[in-house]
């Protein structure tokens, strides 16, 4: 009841001011209801793995020259009309125009300065939102602030918010996410979707006027899509701490460092989404020959209620296996790969995915595998045979060596649903580094059916703590 309240008096009194003014922003700062830190620095913000062997991942599009800012530095604001020289649909709506705003996503009926953000449906907002959250890019004495930009193409709309803020013009924390919408026909977005999620580094779920304390809880952060008619909606999650955690589709409050780095692509044409993939960093994947690797897809469903079965197939690799764990309206499938010496050069894996609907659907999502001949030299990662792991299997911690000149880019460990727990990035110029398993939560390292991995960005793979 009292957040249903709250939110009510923050649309109400934000209808009286306009964003951006004085009156509008001496009364937000009203709504601020806990102390809060100082200003600090800002945040050492990191893209990920943004390259590898200079070929740009998948879904993140650098804004160039090309782009235009959405709208000046400001707290709620939107951008103008935009008109689209395509028509995106939004389960079945039809609209060539739209407005971009500045708390993380499109909508389309007008702007939108309502920062406190509510889980879907509901019967107010036709948005498309990879973030819906309290952006503050308002300019302070102190601090660096983000960007939104935006570029058009024939058959796309492309948003970047870049290393964004919170309110009141804070950036010691500070998220990186992009949206993609478009016809269905351009290229930038797989498998004849017309949606992209891309999200970089995300570290802070809510503003201090939406109830957060130190950027976290309060209103979650809204994740989705939602047609404005309290029915049809998609929402991929609602994120309220800092955390690696994930509760499916359609769930209760995430952690926001569970879309660090990862992608959606979704198609909202009609009434029936079909299913989502989800993956981690680039759709390409290097591996040497000879070595093994394990790719983690998560494939969810599109609508309340559904449930999805999923596969994959590479045909091209002889010693390709899927591992598939089925949770009813997400599964997880772990892709082993083994190529050998003679399989040098690019190899697909098939991802398939089908609902239960009456009318079923499905959804496909293509991976590329580059296996690189270590012989010749092409590729100068760790191979698996020169990384160990101490102990293997670990409970507690975990010391990992490479070889001088081979160090991984980043380390990561998963659950076996495919939540991230962990990531470090090593010391420059090191060659061991410890990790400390005691924090992360006891059924990822005790509970039969889950274990821990270690995943090289190189694509170079060990397991760990293991059990059942």
């Amino acid at each position: 009841m009292f957040l249903h309240l709250q939110f009510a008096t923050a649309a109400f009194c934000s209808a009286q001011f306009t964003p951006g003014t004085a009156a509008y922003q001496a009364w937000k700062l009203t709504q601020i209801q806990h102390p809060q830190p100082g200003v600090h620095p800002p945040a050492v913000h990191v893209q990920g793995d943004a390259q590898r062997d200079d070929e740009p991942c998948a879904c993140w599009i650098e804004p160039d020259s090309t782009y235009t800012i959405a709208m000046p530095p400001n707290d709620d604001g939107s951008s103008e009309l935009i008109t689209l020289p395509f028509t995106f649909s939004l389960y079945g709506e039809q609209y060539t125009t739209c407005y971009i705003n500045n708390n993380g996503n499109v909508s389309f009926d007008g702007p939108y300065g309502t920062f406190s953000s509510t889980p879907f449906p509901n019967s107010t907002f036709v948005m498309v939102a990879p973030f819906w959250g309290d952006v503050d890019t308002s300019p302070d004495t102190s601090n660096v602030t983000g960007t939104v930009n935006y570029k058009l193409t024939p058959h796309a709309l492309f948003v970047n918010w870049s290393a964004v803020g919170y309110f009141p013009s804070m950036t010691d924390k500070l998220n990186t996410f992009q949206l993609i919408i478009s016809d269905g026909t351009d290229p930038a977005i797989p498998g004849g979707n017309n949606v992209s999620f891309c999200y970089g580094d995300m570290q802070w779920t809510t503003g201090s006027a939406s109830g957060g304390v130190g950027s976290y809880g309060g209103f979650p952060a809204t994740v989705g899509a939602n047609r404005g008619e309290g029915i049809n909606y998609m929402q991929l999650g609602q994120v309220y701490h800092d955390s690696t955690d994930w509760d499916g589709p359609f769930g209760l409050t995430d952690g926001v460092a569970w879309l660090t780095d990862r992608h959606y692509s979704f198609n909202t044409s009609d009434e029936t989404i079909p299913p989502i993939f989800t993956s981690i960093g680039c759709d390409t994947i290097d591996i040497d020959a000879g070595t093994s690797s394990e790719y983690p897809m998560i494939i969810m469903v599109g609508g309340p209620g559904q449930e999805v079965t999923a596969t994959s197939q590479c045909q091209t690799l002889s010693n390709y296996s899927e591992t598939v764990t089925n949770f009813g309206n997400v599964v997880q499938i772990m892709s082993n790969i083994t190529p050998t010496a003679s399989e040098v050069g690019i190899h697909a894996i098939t991802y398939t995915a089908t609902t239960n609907d009456v009318v079923p659907v499905t959804a496909t999502y293509t991976v590329y595998i580059k296996v690189l001949d270590v012989a010749t030299g092409i590729h100068g990662a760790a191979s698996a045979t020169t990384l160990s792991v101490q102990p293997n299997p670990a409970m507690d911690r975990a010391t990992i060596n490479w070889p001088a000149g081979q160090q991984p880019s980043r380390i990561e460990v998963f659950a076996m649903n495919g939540a991230l727990v962990l990531a470090q990035t090593p010391i420059a110029a090191s060659t061991q580094m410890e990790l400390d398993l005691r924090d992360l939560p006891e059924e990822y390292l005790h509970r039969a059916g889950y274990r821990c991995r270690i995943y090289f960005h190189r694509a170079v793979g060990k397991k760990f703590g293991q059990v059942g």
